[in-house]
């Protein structure tokens, strides 16, 4: 992967994982997808395993890119802010919907 792409997709990659995350919490499925029911236990379970594998796989992009030692720390920023992120979109988007 090229420099340029490398931290926009590494963070990209943390940035979906906590939003399915996000989506596979009944509270915030309520607030952002559907008011009347949470989400099926299907939906659920993809979702977790979605996050999953997109955490996985920006943790094997770090790791390739800046070896293990440096990989694996830039992987933990890119969580912290990949979960930051989704957090202040699911507070905004939460009261955008509700006027």
């Amino acid at each position: 992967m090229p420099d340029a792409l490398m931290l926009p997709g590494l963070f990209g990659l943390c940035y979906f994982a906590f939003a399915a995350l996000a989506l596979s919490v009944e509270r915030h499925w309520r607030d952002l997808v559907e008011s009347r029911r949470g989400p099926p236990r299907r939906t659920v379970f993809r979702l977790r395993l979605a996050a999953l594998l997109c955490m996985a796989a920006a943790l094997s992009v770090a790791i390739r890119h800046d070896g293990t030692g440096f990989g694996i720390l830039l992987w933990a920023l890119a969580l912290s802010a990949g979960a930051l992120a989704v957090a202040a979109t699911v507070t905004w988007r939460t009261r955008s919907v509700r006027g």
